[in-house]
């Protein structure tokens, strides 16, 4: 496949790439984000895309690192039933106070396809698809993330 870079200026352009990455992912799900509002993942069409990811066979997985968790928890009961649902491949951190300044976020599918909000609070963003080149140092930024970031859900496991 031949690689596509898209810079994006809209909201309606970055909604549509989210989109398009969470389409394309087969495996696994990256998402750094500070409440995840703006990648609007409570809707229905992209909580169907999530739970198909996640009910495929193999190994599947979603790691999100969010600023602030209350947005997901308080708001998104559907998103919310879903990650309990499969909080065996699902899990979501929090980042540490003295990186709750970082203003980007990324949602990224497997190792080849990414989109990048340089700005919370700007639509600017760039759209990766088919270069697992270009999307290594993103990824590589996530994990960072990931390792400094704590688990934050109050996930209850009653009954069980």
């Amino acid at each position: 496949m031949s690689t596509a870079y898209t810079l994006l200026t809209s909201e309606a352009e970055y909604r549509q790439a989210c989109d398009t990455v969470l389409g394309r992912a087969e495996r696994e799900l990256l998402i750094f984000d500070r409440d995840l509002a703006a990648l609007r993942l409570e809707e229905k069409p992209r909580l169907e895309l999530l739970t198909g990811l996640l009910q495929k066979d193999g190994l599947r997985s979603i790691r999100m690192v969010l600023h602030d968790p209350a947005t997901l928890e308080r708001q998104a009961p559907r998103l919310m039933q879903l990650i309990l649902r499969f909080s065996h491949i699902v899990a979501v951190r929090q980042t540490p106070d003295n990186l709750r300044h970082l203003e980007d976020t990324h949602l990224l599918a497997d190792e080849s396809h990414g989109v990048r909000r340089f700005h919370v609070a700007q639509p600017r963003s760039a759209l990766i698809l088919d270069d697992h080149i270009q999307i290594f140092p993103w990824r590589q930024r996530f994990e960072e993330l990931w390792q400094l970031s704590h688990p934050c859900l109050r996930i209850n496991t009653t009954g069980l």
